[in-house]
């Protein structure tokens, strides 16, 4: 039966490269489509469980939740989070990086319970693997303190964001992540009954 030849290795690497240019530039839709046609080939040439396909997983995750296609979002971020996992193990750094993915899409989901699951569960394995002040681990506390925040949780919220912003300290003035936690927890307080906080 005759196969659809793909791209070489080499090949493969410039198209996941032109994906991520397109997924940086913002055309998340021309990036969907283009990591869609390259999974297959990748899964064939490389293996599932290659870093490179997962990485590919992992974007395709991303680009699904720019576009605010939660759904979609999740089911590949929880694919890329798993084959990541089995590959490297569940605290390696690239595996917290899906598993943050993932309890961000499933936030925007809606899904409040399993997106607090993962993401305190990524938060705690960054702090034991990278330390509180890193910024992989703060950009974790913030979205799970917003994501408390939202779900009604105020309290467990503003401490998850007050202990972040302070940890945050240790990163340069206008460093983005530390001008993101600023941000939210601005939010919170402003929106927290003068101050006051529910549970």
């Amino acid at each position: 039966m005759w196969r659809r030849k793909g791209p070489n290795r080499s090949g493969l690497r410039r198209q996941l490269r032109t994906a991520r240019v397109l997924f940086d530039s913002g055309d998340f839709a021309a990036a969907e489509v283009l990591l869609r046609r390259l999974l297959p080939d990748c899964e064939a040439e490389l293996g599932a469980n290659h870093e490179e396909t997962i990485g590919l997983l992992d974007l395709l995750g991303s680009t699904l939740y720019q576009q605010r296609r939660a759904a979609a979002s999740a089911q590949i971020a929880r694919e890329a989070t798993d084959r990541a996992a089995r590959v490297w193990g569940p605290d390696a750094p690239a595996t917290l990086d899906c598993a943050h993915n993932l309890g961000a899409a499933l936030a925007i989901q809606g899904d409040v319970s399993a997106a607090v699951a993962v993401l305190d569960d990524t938060w705690q394995r960054r702090v034991r693997r990278l330390g509180a002040a890193h910024e992989s681990t703060l950009t974790t506390a913030n979205t799970l303190g917003a994501t408390l925040f939202a779900a009604g949780l105020r309290r467990d919220g503003l401490t998850v964001l007050r202990r972040a912003h302070a940890e945050s300290a240790g990163l340069p003035t206008g460093h983005p992540v530390r001008v993101d936690i600023a941000d939210t927890l601005r939010i919170a307080e402003r929106n927290a009954d003068g101050g006051r906080s529910g549970s």
